[in-house]
């Protein structure tokens, strides 16, 4: 066991400052809440160049989108420190909890919704 006794270490995967969870564009199978520590999610902008989309800390969760719809990765995401923990939930964990934890699963919907009118408000800015 681990995170004080209530999930199971082969929930948990730990990652050092710089390291990619995973690339913008790869298949995702997973979604990621973070336990401990930051991580930065990033879109390609341009050839070299990564643009900052957010920062996740402690309680937000990230990867969701891919095992909703099945695309591919829409950022990269990258360890922001050392250390940081980051709970896995595959497609069928996802699942599970989708099905009996309705809060999960409007905790997951609102966010989508938020995502959602985000992009809406950065496309028709300055129209």
């Amino acid at each position: 066991m681990t995170i004080e006794g209530v999930v199971p270490q082969k929930f948990v995967k730990s990652y050092q400052k710089s390291e990619v969870i995973f690339s913008e564009n790869s298949l995702g199978e997973d979604m990621y809440i973070v336990y401990s520590g930051k991580v930065g999610l990033y879109a390609q902008a341009g050839p070299g160049h990564r643009k900052l989309l957010a920062v996740m800390k402690a309680g937000d969760f990230f990867g969701e989108m891919a095992l909703v719809d099945d695309s591919p990765r829409s950022a990269t995401a990258i360890a922001e420190e050392g250390d940081t923990k980051l709970l896995v939930l595959d497609k069928n964990k996802f699942t599970y909890l989708l099905r009996h934890q309705p809060d999960f699963a409007l905790v997951v919907m609102g966010k989508l919704c938020r995502q959602l009118r985000e992009a809406n408000k950065a496309l028709t800015k300055g129209k």
